[in-house]
């Protein structure tokens, strides 16, 4: 996986989803919540999965994104992965 995209859903339709098809139109790979979450599926165990093996975090940071826990968590968890592979994984747009 190339990118995996952190989102809230208010900007899903506005940013998340143009990006992620503009991204992929180029034939990168991206991990995005609406496309890879299934019915049934371990929302925490596909996200941490998703984020680990992914190159970079894309983190759409808006007025949003600020007022939401799990994007935090996502963010904090790509700065995790950044410290402990020794290289920045974190995209901010």
């Amino acid at each position: 996986m190339d990118a995996f995209i952190s989102h809230v859903g208010e900007d899903t339709k506005s940013v998340a989803q143009p990006l992620a098809d503009a991204v992929i139109a180029r034939g990168f790979r991206v991990w995005l919540d609406q496309d890879e979450l299934k019915i049934g599926d371990s929302v925490y165990a596909s996200i941490d999965d998703g984020l680990r093996r992914s190159r970079f975090g894309v983190v759409i940071r808006s007025r949003h994104f600020f007022g939401k826990n799990w994007p935090q968590n996502e963010l904090h968890a790509l700065a995790a992965l950044s410290a402990a592979e020794g290289s920045n994984k974190i995209l901010p747009v």
